[in-house]
């Protein structure tokens, strides 16, 4: 059973394992707002070695960590939600173009893919897209949307262009994998890639979101499922080491994934603004911590070597859809 402490009994627990604290009270009051679980196992991992911390390792550098990783949060919120609003808008209006704005007829089940191992998933979709609207239409529900009840009482229908707002990223991109192929295939085009690689983009791009969303480690953090493509011709040019299997060894699911994936799917100036916020992050941080341990966490975020910095100048293949999955 884990033991209870109170705030300075975790001061001391943390000097017997070699951490400098030079101002105690600052300490205590950093850890009743942030939490120490929230502050000391999430980072301080980071500076340790069988348990104990790096000979000179301060309190403040472990905050330090804390402070870009929310940062770092901040900013891919920020630009995971412009891509899901172009996704949204893409798909609302390619979906419409074929299906029409009614959803008793655009939610039935022949409007999906027809392959019999999605069949299960297009009910749930479709289920879920219906539960929206009626929770949206009761004004007693915490889910009533002003919007959507408009839309209904105007026209008698939910548009698509208006349902899609209440659905979650999550959901969208489900809603794109379960899309007819030749839709599928005429969103991806938009982004210069294939149907099958958009899907999977937006899978990394979706687990990341969620990751920044409960506010857990997002430098470090790793896909469990999702893995990026390895064909993609952006992958290729950043010249990524590989193990002894060939494999590379970054740009799969870490934080490199993430990059790779927001190239694509972002315009060249909102991608430069991701880049050049990403950079001030880690300028900011490299300030407070010494090259070495900088270095550990650039490994931790899968830029090792400084290839990734070309990302804003590489060119999308114009053929980059044939290069499948």
């Amino acid at each position: 059973m884990k033991e209870f402490f109170t705030y300075e009994q975790q001061i001391e627990k943390l000097k017997s394992k070699g951490l400098i604290i030079n101002d105690e009270n600052k300490a205590i009051s950093f850890l009743r707002l942030e939490g120490y679980y929230n502050v000391i196992n999430g980072y301080s991992p980071n500076f340790k070695a069988n348990g104990v911390f790096y000979r000179g390792t301060t309190f403040e550098e472990i905050c330090h960590l804390y402070a870009f990783d929310k940062n770092l949060r901040s900013v891919i919120y920020k630009h995971t939600s412009s891509i899901e609003s172009h996704i949204k808008a893409i798909i609302a209006h390619e979906f419409s173009k074929v299906h029409g704005v009614d959803e008793k007829v655009y939610l039935q089940p022949e409007c999906f893919s027809q392959n019999q191992n999605s069949e299960a998933a297009v009910l749930r979709l479709i289920a879920e897209c219906q539960t929206t609207i009626n929770e949206a239409l009761n004004h007693n529900s915490n889910k009533y949307r002003e919007y959507i009840a408009h839309n209904y009482q105007a026209h008698g229908h939910v548009p698509m262009w208006v349902l899609i707002r209440a659905l979650s990223f999550g959901t969208v991109s489900i809603f794109y994998k379960n899309m007819l192929d030749e839709e599928r295939t005429s969103i991806a085009k938009n982004y210069g890639l294939s149907s099958s690689q958009l899907a999977n983009m937006l899978e990394v791009v979706v687990s990341y979101r969620n990751i920044v969303a409960h506010g857990e480690r997002t430098f470090c953090a790793r896909l469990p499922k999702t893995r990026l493509s390895t064909r993609l011709s952006i992958t290729q040019k950043l010249c990524i080491a590989k193990n002894n299997k060939g494999e590379i060894k970054f740009g799969r699911n870490d934080f490199l994934a993430l990059l790779i994936s927001c190239k694509y799917l972002l315009p060249e100036n909102e991608f430069q603004q991701l880049m050049d916020e990403l950079i001030e992050c880690l300028q900011k941080l490299s300030i407070h911590l010494t090259p070495s341990m900088m270095g550990r966490i650039k490994i931790c975020m899968g830029l090792k070597s400084n290839s990734w910095l070309l990302l804003p100048k590489l060119k999308i293949e114009e053929r980059e859809a044939i290069i499948e999955h």
